[in-house]
């Protein structure tokens, strides 16, 4: 299962549709949220289908998503979050507390705007960055889930 993860678009509907169409064939996409409307409009306009969270600044909008979930995909637990919640932006603590109690293999957060990729123990932390038109470090992150396998890697735009 080739999976797509966004977060932080913030209206850059275009740039992310432009993004994954380079990427070739994606079987889902997992927006982390700020901006969740965007990932149904990118659903539309790709087919892909889509799950994801609300991020921080979506409390005030609709269509309005859960703030996160655990996710089973291929047998394998993904706990995905904005990440505000868990106060990202000073470390992930928090996060590595709530991926044990949720017994995560892979947590997915954005709220920062730059990408991390990092194993702690048997849990995978991946930030895919944000697709924003004014940010030179544009990015998405690519997870590919197969016979228990997880790769994963941070594709800049």
């Amino acid at each position: 299962m080739k999976i797509a993860v966004m977060s932080d678009t913030h209206g850059n509907v275009q740039l992310a549709v432009n993004a994954l169409k380079h990427i070739g064939k994606i079987d889902r996409l997992i927006h982390l949220g700020d901006h969740y409307s965007d990932a149904l409009q990118i659903g539309n306009k790709t087919g892909i289908p889509v799950d994801g969270v609300s991020g921080n600044t979506d409390l005030n909008s609709e269509p309005w998503a859960d703030r996160e979930k655990t996710l089973q995909l291929n047998g394998i637990r993904v706990f995905i979050t904005h990440g505000d919640l868990y106060k990202v932006k000073h470390g992930i603590d928090l996060l590595i507390e709530k991926a044990i109690i949720e017994d995560a293999h892979i947590v997915l957060f954005g709220h920062t705007h730059f990408p991390m990729k990092q194993r702690i123990g048997d849990i995978l932390f991946l930030n895919p960055g944000c697709v924003l038109s004014n940010n030179a470090n544009k990015s998405l992150a690519l997870l590919n889930l197969s016979n228990n396998r997880v790769e994963a890697e941070i594709i800049h735009i």
